[in-house]
Formats: C-alpha cells, structure tokens, sequence
C-alpha cells in the first residue's frame, strides 16, 4: 500500500523552497505527497521561529496532525528545533527533531524509522552547529508549472538585534553559480516562467566567496543571459547590505520583474539603531526614490515591526508616515516578540502587548489605505500576467489568477474554467479588491 507524506511549512521562502525538495525525494520513493489537513502516515512540519507565533503554530499543527492520524510519524524540523531543542523535545507529538543542517536527510530518517520500528538519534549535535549546506536537489516535480523557488544562498551575519535567524540559519553559504544556473536551467526546460530568487539574505550573495563579487547582481546577470521568454523575481533586498546606487544596477536588467521586497522595520531612526539596522530613513528613501525614477509604479513591499521596545508613540508615528511617503503595495506589519539568544531580548523599556497590537491594528489601516491608492494607480492600464491557478467564487463564477510584475494578484474572468496556458497573458488592470489583489480583463 502505498505510503502518504503531508507537509506543514511556516515562515519564509526558503522554508518552502527545501520543502519542495523534499516532497519531490518522496514523490521518486514512491510516496503519495497529500494535503496537511488530510490523514498521513508522514507529517514533516518545517517549522519557523522568527516570532512566539511561529513557534505556537507549529506545536498546534502537531497536535492536530496526530488528531488526524495518531500513529501517524511526525517530523519537526528547521529553525524552531534547531535554536530551541530543548522546548521542541518536550513536544510529546514529535517522533524525530532534526535541525536546518540535516533538512536533507529527513527521508532517510523517515525510512529508518519504519525499518527499525523507533525514533533516530537525530537530535542536534556539535557538529550541526557549523551549518553544513544541505546537498542540492532539483524541484522540478511540483504541480504548478509557473512560479518556481529557486534558492541561491543560506545563512546571515548582520545580527539585528530583535532576530534569531543568524543562530538558526548560521553564517552565509553561497550555492556555485554553475549549480543555481543548472537548475534554472531544468526549470525552464520544464516550463516554468518565473524564478523566484530565494534566501535568508538573498542580498549577501556571494559574500563568503573569494574574489570580486557583485553580489545577487551577477545572479541576475547570470540568469539574464539564459535564453526564453521567463521573468526573475527577487523575494527581497535587504536596505542593510544594498544601497541607492546598488540598487540602480539592479533595475538595468529587463527580466526582472518591478517588484522589490525593501524589509524596513520601523519608520524612526532611533529605533532602526537599536535594531543595528545599518541605515537611516534618509538612505532608505533615496532607495525608494531610485526605484519611483526607474518605474513610478514599481511595485515595494516591506516588514514593519511593532512595539520594539522602547518605542514611543513618536516613533511609531514616524513608521506611519513612512508609510504614507512610499505608497507600498503590501505592509507585512506583526508585533516584535521577543526571541531568544537576541540582544532586543534583554532590553529594558518593553512595550505592553495591548499596545503593540493596537499600534499593528493602525498600521494595517494605514497599509491598507496607502495599497489601495497603488492599485488605483494602475487602473486602466496593461499588465503581464502569469496565469496560475483556476479560483471559483461562491457564486460560481470562474476566474484564473495570477501574478503581475508588480506582484499584484489579478484575477481574470474565465467563463471556460480553464487556464489560458502557461504564457504571459496581457490585462487591463481592473478595480481594487483588498491589498494587493485587483480585477483583470484579458486584451
């Protein structure tokens, strides 16, 4: 009887990215890869740990994974076992814990599990503190055959001081060109016509290697220079490591797409500092303003966290009118939680959590209104849209969606129910319909 594996994936692209590979080594074993809100007899939780959130997440998903099936086999892996093992191991639902070094190993260890009937000694050693990088697999065995992850480096040094990641992640590990170019390759052989660039800090590129490096610049080069008819996407450029001028460079290249994720924390210089965030809201403007130059509805997206302690109701209000000044497309605004091993964690001036969450609630109106005013901007204009997936409203209407440039969410009407194939389809942008998601009509 055939084996069924689900997986549950929290946080970030890479996250995702090596849950790809993982589903496509079960996929060649033979197993069935099914929904995680279906019975299995492999739950794999790859877990995230940037918030207290993250982490609840993942416990309760194990909770109910072993509700749907319990004597089902149930993975937790990544950053929430590997800079907490000790909290993780006394999660009663978790048969094996295996950390970020060893993601690549869980099949083996799901196999031996079964063969011998008990847990592996997967547990964290000293040896996993050094982050190995993982052996790299090809994802060219997912059911969409549009948007593909393509990851292209590990791991971050900048050490803001509210996050865990460079502990979970480790240093920066930059994948070999001729590895990242190989497998854009096999994608776009398999259809594929978005690469999606992926990595804990895709900016520090090539920052461990020898030598003169342009960082993600000589990627996109590289990229670039492949032949077809393909689209890259940065999933984010980090204002701590890249500048205006940088940035610049960046936007000469005609593939990629005009959608850039610009993470900036908070609107006050202040608070940026004790952040150790290496740049002012002056630095990040003129970021903002090269890109507003190149292409005035170019498309940002960015972070803001709220309630960092000793955050004044000023600088909050600072962060709002920055809001307001660059006209984002999407804010992914979340109350600071305060992690482990972070020097923000030992900060004194903490903010209440009824205030922190107020203050989220506000910033959300203002995001709300500031996307609103960006779609409208594109009314009546034409968008390259990728077709992806076939949506049926309550009322059985049927739309496909897809992704714009921008990285707006379009959907298109489609009385056929059918996608339009997997090429670019021009559309006139139509009406908003919440943050970052309008109507379309096809050309």
């Amino acid at each position: 009887m055939t084996k069924t594996v689900a997986f549950y994936t929290l946080g970030c692209k890479v996250n995702q990215y090596e849950s790809q590979q993982l589903e496509a080594q079960f996929r060649e074993a033979g197993y069935a890869v099914v929904d995680s809100r279906a019975e299995a007899d492999v739950y794999v939780v790859n877990t995230c740990t940037v918030t207290r959130l993250a982490d609840r997440k993942s416990r309760q998903f194990m909770r109910r994974a072993k509700r749907q099936n319990p004597s089902s086999l149930l993975v937790a892996m990544g950053c929430y076992p590997q800079t907490n093992p000790e909290e993780v191991s006394r999660i009663a639902e978790a048969d094996i814990l295996v950390g970020n070094e060893d993601k690549g190993k869980v099949f083996t260890y799901v196999e031996a599990f079964f063969r011998e009937h008990r847990p592996n000694d997967c547990m964290l050693t000293e040896k996993e503190q050094g982050h190995a990088d993982n052996a790299a697999l090809l994802c060219v065995h997912l059911e969409s055959r549009t948007r593909a992850l393509l990851k292209i480096q590990d791991g971050c040094d900048r050490f803001c001081s509210y996050c865990v990641i460079p502990y979970a992640r480790g240093p920066v590990r930059s994948r070999p060109m001729d590895e990242i170019l190989a497998e854009a390759e096999t994608l776009l052989r398999a259809g594929y016509r978005e690469l999606v660039l992926t990595g804990i800090n895709t900016a520090l590129y090539g920052a461990d290697q020898s030598g003169s490096s342009e960082g993600v610049i000589s990627v996109v080069d590289a990229l670039s220079r492949l032949k077809g008819d393909f689209r890259i996407r940065l999933g984010s450029l980090e204002p701590t490591v890249v500048d205006a001028a940088y940035v610049e460079k960046l936007l000469a290249y005609d593939k990629l797409c005009h959608h850039l994720h610009l993470s900036v924390q908070s609107g006050s210089d202040r608070i940026l500092d004790a952040m150790n965030r290496h740049y002012t809201i002056s630095d990040y403007m003129e970021i903002v303003r090269v890109v507003r130059n190149a292409d005035p509805r170019y498309g940002l997206t960015t972070d803001i966290i709220t309630g960092f302690p000793g955050e004044t109701e000023e600088d909050f209000r600072q962060s709002l009118d920055l809001v307001r000044q660059v006209g984002y497309l999407k804010v992914h605004g979340f109350p600071y939680s305060k992690r482990l091993l972070t020097r923000a964690g030992e900060m004194s001036g903490a903010v209440p959590a009824p205030v922190k969450k107020e203050r989220n609630r506000r910033l959300k109106e203002i995001a709300d209104v500031a996307s609103e005013a960006f779609l409208r901007s594109l009314e009546g204009r034409k968008l390259r849209v990728l077709p992806e997936e076939i949506f049926i409203d309550a009322a059985g209407q049927s739309y496909w969606k897809g992704h714009a440039d921008q990285f707006v969410t379009v959907y298109v009407s489609c009385p056929s129910g059918k996608l339009p194939g997997n090429e670019f389809v021009e559309v006139v942008a139509g009406v908003p319909y919440e943050e970052g998601v309008m109507a379309g009509k096809e050309l």
